[in-house]
Parts: C-alpha cells; structure tokens; sequence
C-alpha cells in the first residue's frame, strides 16, 4: 500500500523537508509580453493544472502535494516582485492583483496555454480570484483559498503587517530576519516549519518589494468585485483554524460567505484542526485527495488542453521550461 508524507506531525521516522525541493534552478525565466516570470513546468502530458503559491512559502508550498498530483503536467511560477521573476522598482512600476493576473496571462501565452486548471494557495488566490473572472474562458476548474479582501476582520491581515512589515524592515528577509518572519504564522506542530519557511523567504522575498507584494495583500487587495464573474467550478480548500489557533465556523467567515454567495459553482472542502493556510503542510493527503477528486471530476476535452509551442518543441526538443531529471526524494519513497 501507497504511504505518502503526512506533514510531519504524525510521521515516525525524521522527515527531510528539503529533500526534492523545486529549486529555483530547476525552472526557467520565461520573457512574456510584459515582464520576465520565472516558473517551472514539469512537461507532464496530463491535463496542465497551474498552481499558484502564496507570497512568503511561494511555489514551494506545493512541493507536499506535488507528488500526488500524477497523471498532470504541473506548472508553478512567481509572480512580478517575487523570486525570479522582475522585480521592478514599486515607485516606478505599480503591483496590484490586476497586474499580477495579467502577469499570469501572458505566462501562459508564453507556454502556449490556452485553457487550464488551477490551484492557489495563500495570496495566490487573490489573483486566481481575479484571473478566473476576467479570463473566464482560460479556466476548466479552480481550486482556491478564501483571500477575498485585506479588511476580513476573521483574519486580522492589517494587524500581522504591523508585526511582519516591521520585522522585514528592521531585520531583511534573509538570516535573521527571515527566521523571525517565518514564525509569525505560528505552525508550531510541524517541527521542521521554522527552518522550511526561513528558506522559502529567504528565496522568494526581496527586501525592496515587501511592502509591495505582501504588504499589499495583507493591507489593499481586495476581489470581492470579480467573484460575480468566476463562472468555473469552485473548490475552497482550508484548515479548520483561523490564524490564531481557534475552529472556524464556516457560517461566521466573512470571506467564505461572500464566496458562497457570489460563485454559482462552489464547493468547500475543510480540513479539522488544521492551519487555514499551512494545511498544505500539515495535512498534504487530505488536502491533495480533496483537490485531485474536484478536478478529476471537472476534467477538460483534451482538445481544449494545450496549444503546443512547436517552434520551441523542435529547437529544445522537451516541453517549455522542463527542468533537469531529479532524483527521487524521500518523500517520494515514502509514497511508493
């Protein structure tokens, strides 16, 4: 029988977080029609299934669920101001929701995507909010979190600014600094999330677009106007938890309420005693088995799949940004 990593809580050998990590090496720099996006693309055949990290874990959040994802071809990015990709200059070069999401179209133009499925976690669901109204006809099935706007008072986001603007200020995003940043979600269960995080930061955040990219989410962005516009099939994925340890009653969510209300197709699927965010890391099985039934079950003709780059095809002879074969890691043993 299959045994896949179960976020360490309950795991009874030591788990090695970093072992087949999605290193920023491992994908490309992609030059789109506005600015260059790294992502990575695993040039799987299956249906193509974008997953949309959150600000501060970034792409590796997933790196959990990845392995369960078979049979898909998984896409992940940064966004404008994050890892690899540009990161222009905030007083020169605006960042908002809107240009993050059209960031994210002319990604998948770039890769010759026309219609695809995706998966955010975080603030990444803040653009995937924005992208499945706008681009409605670029997206088969969507699975999200509850980021619908800065000023839910369940969540609290300007009051962590406070405490995590000021940490990035005083203190970088590197060493230190990120070590401290990295606690400020209060995953205390998970061993290892300390040190997983303080790298994520470390390799995803720059200290001049902060307040940019971050502090923006937790204090601006708002997509309560582009629910109405979602017409995809709609699963929300979260922990049980709110943000300080206590049950959230779906009835009394603000920003699930709003959802319910706004996207016809919804479905919630909550994972108990579980961070609303971090359950990726907390309960990947869980959280994949609920995911990968919504999109089997919403899965596209394949024609309407991919549109091939058959230029780049011939001159690479691999799929657009396909990075180099890795050894399997432990955590993949595990699930075999």
């Amino acid at each position: 029988m299959e045994q896949a990593y179960d976020g360490g809580r309950r795991a009874e050998a030591p788990f090695d977080p970093f072992a087949g990590r999605t290193e920023p090496e491992h994908g490309r720099v992609v030059e789109t029609a506005r600015v260059p996006l790294w992502c990575h693309d695993d040039g799987g055949d299956g249906e193509p299934l974008v997953l949309l990290g959150g600000f501060t874990a970034g792409h590796f959040g997933f790196d959990f669920v990845r392995p369960l994802l078979r049979g898909r071809r998984l896409i992940t990015w940064e966004p404008r101001g994050l890892g690899r990709s540009a990161h222009p200059d905030p007083v020169a070069t605006p960042y908002s929701v809107p240009v993050w999401a059209d960031d994210l179209a002319a990604l998948l133009d770039a890769l010759g995507l026309e219609r695809v499925q995706l998966w955010a976690m975080g603030f990444g669901s803040y653009i995937a909010h924005r992208f499945a109204s706008v681009h409605r006809e670029r997206v088969a099935a969507l699975v999200t979190y509850t980021d619908v706007w800065a000023g839910d008072p369940l969540k609290a986001y300007p009051q962590i600014w406070e405490v995590y603007g000021a940490i990035a200020r005083n203190f970088g995003t590197t060493g230190f600094g990120a070590r401290v940043l990295a606690n400020v979600f209060d995953v205390s269960d998970v061993p290892w999330f300390g040190a997983w995080e303080a790298r994520n930061i470390e390799q995803v955040l720059h200290p001049e677009t902060v307040a940019a990219t971050v502090g923006h989410c937790l204090l601006r962005a708002d997509v309560r106007d582009d629910l109405a516009g979602i017409v995809a099939p709609t699963l929300v994925v979260q922990g049980g938890r709110t943000w300080d340890g206590r049950d959230v009653d779906p009835a009394a969510d603000p920003s699930l309420a709003l959802m319910r209300e706004r996207i016809p197709q919804l479905e919630l699927a909550s994972i108990p005693d579980a961070h609303p965010a971090y359950v990726f890391v907390q309960e990947p099985v869980h959280v994949a088995a609920a995911a990968t039934a919504f999109l089997d079950a919403h899965a596209q003709p394949l024609g309407l799949r991919r549109r091939v780059a058959s230029e780049e095809l011939a001159t690479e002879g691999k799929p657009a940004g396909r990075g180099p074969p890795r050894a399997r890691s432990s955590r993949q043993e595990g699930a075999r």
